[in-house]
């Protein structure tokens, strides 16, 4: 029986779970799905685009908001890509070297500019406030989860920051930063 593209995936997330980025080879992977490692490459040419292509899935959930006024939106997406990083260990730091290596297609950036457009920015703040939001969110949780991969290796004492309230604190500058510059669109 082969395995899909969503198997691959599934396998790597698993991968991910229960040991680490580190762990994550095309062999171990080709291992857990019992097959050989060549058979991987039917469906990503290499390790680089299936961690690209994992990037996608692990942000597939962050969607636009279908309601709210342009503050609430900007926190909901921004929430939603913390809770799908934060649901795979490692996955900010795929995230960025998928997004860094042009491979990934980048379509929480999209939501964000889309979100921010309608709530009455122009392109360039609305980028801006896309690169903000998802380079707080990317960059903070990369922090947490390598703190939390060095403190269960007991390679570090915790260290008691409160990754939540340092998110929920740069948010609220980016939201109100793009409130402030908001016009509403004409009815």
């Amino acid at each position: 029986m082969s395995n899909t593209r969503a198997d691959v995936l599934a396998a790597a997330r698993a991968i991910l779970a229960e040991h680490s980025l580190a762990d994550l080879t095309m062999r171990r992977l080709a291992t857990d799905l019992g097959v050989r490692p060549n058979a991987l490459y039917w469906h990503f040419p290499n390790k680089q685009s299936m961690l690209a292509a994992l990037a996608d899935d692990i942000l597939s959930t962050v969607a636009a908001p279908a309601a709210g006024d342009l503050p609430d939106r900007i926190r909901a997406v921004a929430i939603a890509m913390r809770q799908a990083l934060l649901s795979v260990p490692d996955s900010a730091e795929i995230v960025s070297s998928a997004w860094a290596s042009g491979l990934a297609a980048r379509d929480t950036v999209n939501v964000v500019v889309d979100v921010a457009a309608r709530g009455g920015l122009g392109p360039e703040t609305s980028a801006g406030v896309a690169t903000a939001v998802c380079q707080l969110t990317i960059g903070l949780t990369i922090e947490e989860q390598t703190r939390t991969q060095m403190e269960r290796l007991g390679v570090i004492e915790p260290s008691g920051r409160d990754f939540d309230a340092e998110f929920a604190s740069g948010l609220s500058v980016i939201v109100a930063g793009a409130a402030a510059g908001a016009n509403p669109p004409p009815d």
